[in-house]
């Protein structure tokens, strides 16, 4: 346990820290850019009639649209001040609870690399990222250290191998070795550039096998110092494949991910480098270090590093307890790093609404209530559809007194390629189902499987 601790605060150069600091900056003013250009805070939170909450997050409510954009504001301009290092710790603790409301205020909003910058954000609060190559570091008066304890960097190499890691785990299932999937997202990719190459039964092998051997492998790769600039190579080439050739809708994660890819490099070394290019000389200073670390700070810092470990190692796994299908059920799918595991393509919805009191029955245009945008991704949860009842049936109590219906829906989709089956059962009065995903949830028709 000892040897763990050193290693844990072992004095490394932060230079690295510092970089990867400016990317993320740097990717974050981006993307805030690209939430003005697609007006995100209208779009996706004030102006759906209905959001679709987390369960435990329940209280997180669309603000007015003046605070919602002040607080787009206040996130372009922390991503800038991040970048250049001013003010870091504040504005870190700004982004991450803004990014954090604005991406979990709906599920039906949920990416996987959004999580990752949640996390992120997250950890680098409690992280010394603006010592160097900083506004903080250029103008303040006592000279700060170069060095910062070597959990800092470790910790967000790890959130990056884990990525990698555990989506290399999640293709191990026949949601990926057995289905359609990878035949369907060669249909459907961007680019022909693959299938004039290779033949489409030798592309769905290579993509098949080499995204689950890369992913389970990369992490590796980069760790160990004699195979890391291959591993950097593959991940390049990994990521303009996913960007450029087989899908439109990862945004800056291939391009975040090559960036992180410093993170597995020798600060010192990097820092050097970088330090050469600008003539600029490093002097170490360990002062402040060593008067940060103090025995207790040490003990509660490496417990809630454990903590945190352990949780994100055992959080992906989570569907063992309850479902043997998250990508079917939706249920543990979401923050386990189960990315492009499932397609559905929605080919019968209908939904009706039965008046208790008078027998009569009423279709529904369940499309109605909800924006382009979440009906897109509500069939990769079902529990999107029962909380959309839920809604109807309390509107409908509001606007016409109408007590207490009967809704059910018929939502047949194709699901990872295979024949069209019920996602819901038809005869269930979806209002009177529990959302509690730690249930049971019977009325969701078991998978037909991939033997047809």
């Amino acid at each position: 346990m000892k040897n763990i601790q050193n290693l844990v605060f072992k004095p490394i150069d932060v230079s690295i820290l510092a970089i990867f600091r400016i990317f993320f900056g740097m990717f974050m003013v981006y993307q805030m850019i690209y939430y003005y250009q697609i007006d995100y805070t209208f779009q996706f939170i004030y102006g759906p009639e209905v959001l679709f909450p987390y369960q435990g997050l329940e209280f997180l409510e669309p603000f007015s649209l003046g605070i919602l954009q002040a607080i787009h504001a206040g996130l372009l301009i922390s991503a800038i001040l991040i970048t250049l290092g001013f003010l870091y710790r504040y504005v870190m603790i700004f982004f991450f609870f803004g990014f954090f409301y604005f991406s979990f205020v709906d599920k039906t909003l949920y990416n996987n690399h959004i999580y990752l910058i949640a996390l992120i954000a997250l950890v680098m609060i409690f992280m010394d990222a603006d010592k160097k190559y900083s506004l903080r570091a250029k103008f303040s008066k006592k000279k700060l250290s170069n060095l910062v304890p070597a959990w800092q960097q470790y910790l967000l190499t790890f959130l990056i191998s884990i990525v990698y890691f555990f989506g290399g785990i999640t293709k191990m299932s026949d949601n990926w070795l057995e289905s359609n999937l990878v035949s369907y997202t060669i249909d459907q990719a961007q680019s022909s550039i693959l299938t004039n190459l290779f033949p489409k039964e030798t592309l769905i092998v290579l993509i098949k096998y080499g995204g689950l051997v890369f992913d389970l492998s990369i992490a590796f790769l980069l760790l160990y110092r004699k195979t890391r600039k291959l591993g950097v190579l593959l991940v390049v080439i990994f990521s303009y494949t996913n960007n450029s050739i087989l899908f439109d809708d990862i945004g800056i994660f291939p391009f975040f991910m090559i960036c992180a890819t410093i993170l597995f490099f020798d600060s010192a070394k990097v820092g050097n480098y970088v330090d050469n290019i600008f003539s600029k000389k490093s002097e170490e200073n360990t002062a402040e270090i060593a008067q940060q670390q103090s025995p207790k700070f040490k003990i509660l810092t490496f417990i809630c590093l454990a903590i945190f470990v352990i949780f994100q190692l055992v959080f992906p796994f989570r569907h063992f307890l309850f479902t043997s299908n998250p990508e079917w059920t939706g249920v543990a799918q979401r923050f386990s790093w189960r990315m492009k595991m499932q397609s559905r393509n929605v080919t019968q919805f209908n939904m009706s609404l039965v008046d208790r009191e008078t027998s009569q029955r009423f279709n529904l245009d369940g499309t109605s209530f909800v924006t382009k945008n979440q009906f897109m991704h509500m069939p990769e949860d079902p529990y999107t559809f029962v909380h959309l009842a839920k809604y109807i049936s309390k509107k409908l109590y509001i606007e016409r007194g109408l007590v207490n219906p009967i809704i059910k829906a018929e939502l047949m989709v194709e699901f990872n390629g295979m024949p069209a089956q019920y996602m819901l059962d038809p005869r269930i009065d979806l209002t009177k189902v529990d959302e509690n995903k730690l249930k049971a949830h019977p009325w969701i028709p078991a998978f037909n499987g991939y033997e047809q």
